[in-house]
């Protein structure tokens, strides 16, 4: 068993990794801010919690005592990240710095998971093929910029790690369409479920062997479909119509992705677009009883 720390550990995907690899009987350190509410973690059978921000190296000293691994989720998300350039590269860039030099300087030399983003590609939807780990990077907007610079500070640390870009995230139970939808109609789409996405983080906690590489982490060809093929099914499910939903203006991030060794490595793609929809119309029956 390991000893493991994540970052960002009382927001909904840390909390979810964090039951998933306590189940497995991990020993797990949870780092966020001391506004946030952990409450959840009176649950773990082995977790403790660590107030602090992964921007001041002093309350970084005792959560990495030790540690084996570090699974770093702490980032501003869109579409906060939009709002400040400079907040944005200070947390996601300069807190991966902070965090990895205090690693470094613990002499534990853990490995990192980082959580990166397929947005680190930019507009895609010129591409005919499925896209790769290995394809050009070309952020356009402060998200994703900080995400590719984040990226380079993780490659430049000296320890090991494992860079994951992942798809946006499909929650059954997040009920409300957002306002547009992150894609146009017509463009490819491909999400991943929360539950498969910390399924493969899971299985990387034994897989040395993916350290020292990108993986994207993506929904497998059941996933693959259009914006409005995706909208329309939704739209049926929560019964609301197509045309009372809008789309982005230009093209999103999304496209179709080449998973094949990510899957291959991590085995992870166990919920099909079809089981989705199932959870999709259990969350509503729950939500209506």
């Amino acid at each position: 068993m390991a000893d493991i720390l994540i970052t960002g550990g009382a927001g909904n995907f840390g909390r979810t990794l964090a039951t998933a690899l306590d189940a497995q009987g991990h020993a797990l350190r949870l780092l966020d801010l001391p506004a946030c509410d952990f409450g959840f973690a009176d649950q773990l059978q082995n977790g403790r919690v660590f107030r602090g921000d992964i921007m001041d190296p002093a309350a970084l000293a005792a959560p990495l005592d030790g540690v084996d691994l570090i699974f770093h989720l702490a980032a501003i998300l869109p579409p906060a990240s939009e709002a400040d350039r400079d907040r944005t590269f200070r947390i996601n860039v300069d807190g991966t710095r902070t965090l990895l030099q205090a690693a470094q300087a613990s002499g534990a030399a853990p490995g990192v998971v980082f959580a990166s983003s397929i947005s680190v590609y930019g507009d895609t939807s010129g591409r005919a093929e499925r896209i790769t780990p290995g394809d050009p990077v070309n952020p356009n907007d402060i998200y994703a910029a900080s995400k590719v610079e984040a990226e380079r500070v993780l490659a430049e640390s000296g320890l090991p790690w494992v860079n994951l870009r992942i798809s946006a995230i499909a929650i059954p139970e997040f009920l409300d369409p957002p306002e547009p939808w992150p894609f146009q109609p017509d463009q490819r789409i491909e999400l991943v479920v929360l539950d498969d996405l910390v399924r493969a983080m899971v299985a990387l906690v034994d897989k040395k062997q993916a350290f020292g590489k990108t993986l994207i982490i993506a929904g497998g060809p059941t996933w693959q479909i259009t914006g409005r093929e995706y909208v329309t099914r939704w739209g049926e499910i929560m019964e609301i119509p197509e045309d009372e939903m809008s789309y982005l203006d230009r093209p999103g991030w999304l496209n179709w992705y080449d998973t094949d060794e990510s899957e291959a490595q991590l085995g992870y793609q166990r919920t099909t677009l079809d089981d989705f929809w199932g959870q999709l119309k259990q969350a509503v029956n729950e939500a209506l009883a």
